[in-house]
């Protein structure tokens, strides 16, 4: 059998636990806390080349079509406006890149045993001591030592104008096209595979270049069109026209709001419309992808509080967006809005930790108003009442809750906020909500440490008494002033 050295495979490591810290002492049948699902792809930590001696490589932006295992030689590339039958959206074109790789691996020595399977019967002692044979020398033989990428998706990247771009899904439909996340090997030296690539990048690019990422046997960059430093950037954000963020993990910036009627399958009703945020990011941590759910995990906040969570963006089949070392990506996130809110706060949750980027809007941190009742769960969050009213024959209450702990908590509605009227328990009426802009969020996740405000909707011609609240770790009766 022949050593494989392990090419560094991408591994999940934002995995699930049992809960979340600040609430793992949750009573059994009380209401369950969100976990987060934010992923960090990371590479191994046995790895012979620093992020940082990776870094300094990639700014000096040097060309290099081979590695310590393999050779990439680029056959053919160019655009094209549509490929398999799909045409490029306005502003954009597909980039094809022909390659050929070859395993240069050199051959290692082994034993000839354990290259043909033969087993050692003397459990490693080779001879009795009292009497037996001396141990026979082993005899060793070069062996090949394959060269495997695991997915293709993870490591191959194109560079244009200071920017990466992901491979396109219409690679595994092209003729000579590879799948994006099944191996990809050459077993011996001197084998020789073909792959084609498809990009979608803008169409004025001018400087292109192929970036394929090996943090064990070394990067590999080849310039395809215009000036490789160019292609590869001075490392540096755009110009931040928003709001930024940078820390261990991530480097962001907003550099768009835009407002549309829809945005891909999500169509907004009367009186909303979608807000897409355009995103410029790279991932700071350690040389691994960083990737987001958004439909989880970003949001959109007002000053008062009210957020709403994406409908979707630029992510991948897995629906996630991803941000990669090194280079910086554009990327986008779409939400649905009231069409009378204007200015926001972006609101991004990574494993425990929550960012907030303007993009006109304060970041709510605390209610802009002082609450008629405050009642606080424990060490959890914080129930607040500003206000009720009466509208077409329903009862409206006007809520918010701040988190205390730093996980997400899932609100469960209809069990948590019960109006009492008439002596009966009322339920709020999920259509009458959903029918409210300041409706609560999709789905009802508080982020950790931060204020949300939303608006509850119930159907009660009676003269309401309390809302009654069951917590996590209380209960509450909230006495409701001036509704008859």
């Amino acid at each position: 059998m022949r050593p494989v050295p392990h090419f560094p495979d991408l591994e999940n490591v934002g995995r699930r636990p049992d809960a979340d810290a600040g609430v793992a002492a949750l009573e059994e049948g009380s209401m369950s806390n969100r976990l987060s699902r934010l992923l960090i792809l990371v590479l191994p930590a046995a790895l012979v080349v620093s992020y940082a001696a990776a870094a300094q490589e990639t700014r000096a932006a040097t060309e290099q079509t081979a590695n310590k295992a393999a050779k990439v030689t680029v056959t053919g590339s160019g655009f094209e406006k549509a490929v398999a039958a799909q045409a490029a959206p306005p502003g954009k074109a597909f980039f094809f890149l022909e390659t050929e790789w070859k395993n240069i691996h050199p051959k290692q020595k082994i034993a000839k045993s354990q290259l043909e399977g033969k087993q050692d019967r003397t459990m490693g002692v080779g001879g009795l001591m009292d009497g037996g044979k001396s141990e026979k020398k082993e005899e060793m033989v070069d062996a090949d030592v394959a060269y495997l990428v695991p997915s293709f998706l993870d490591h191959a990247y194109l560079l244009a104008d200071g920017e990466s771009y992901a491979l396109d899904k219409l690679t595994e439909t092209v003729p000579g096209g590879v799948a994006l996340k099944k191996d990809f090997a050459l077993p011996k030296q001197g084998d020789v595979k073909k792959a084609r690539f498809v990009y979608l990048i803008p169409e004025n690019a001018k400087n292109i270049a192929f970036q394929f990422f090996d943090y064990s046997y070394g990067h590999i960059l080849i310039p395809l069109k215009g000036d490789l430093k160019l292609a590869a950037g001075a490392g540096a954000a755009k110009s931040a026209s928003l709001g930024s963020l940078k820390d261990e993990y991530l480097e962001l910036t907003a550099t768009a709001l835009d407002f549309r009627a829809d945005y891909g399958e999500a169509e907004a009703p009367e009186g909303w419309r979608c807000a897409v945020v355009k995103l410029n990011g790279k991932s700071l941590s350690q040389g691994n992808i960083v990737q987001i759910e958004p439909t989880e995990y970003a949001w959109l906040a007002t000053k008062n509080g009210h957020i709403y969570y994406s409908v979707g963006g630029s992510t991948t089949d897995d629906g996630f967006i991803r941000f990669t070392p090194e280079f910086f990506q554009s990327q986008e996130i779409a939400f649905v809005v009231p069409a009378s809110e204007k200015e926001f706060s972006l609101g991004l949750r990574v494993q425990n930790r929550v960012y907030a980027l303007t993009l006109g809007a304060p970041i709510a941190g605390a209610p802009a108003i002082q609450p008629l009742a405050v009642h606080k769960d424990g060490n959890t969050l914080e129930v607040l009442l500003f206000g009720a009213r009466r509208e077409k024959g329903r009862v409206i209450l006007d809520l918010g809750i701040r988190s205390l702990v730093k996980s997400g908590l899932e609100i469960q509605t209809e069990a948590q906020f019960i109006l009492k009227a008439g002596g009966e328990d009322v339920s709020f009426d999920e259509d009458a909500t959903n029918a409210l802009f300041h409706r609560p969020p999709t789905p009802f996740t508080v982020p950790p440490q931060t204020f949300v405000r939303f608006e509850l909707a119930y159907e009660s011609t009676e003269v309401p008494e309390i809302l009654y609240y069951r917590g996590f770790k209380s209960e509450a009766k909230l006495a409701l002033p001036g509704l008859k």
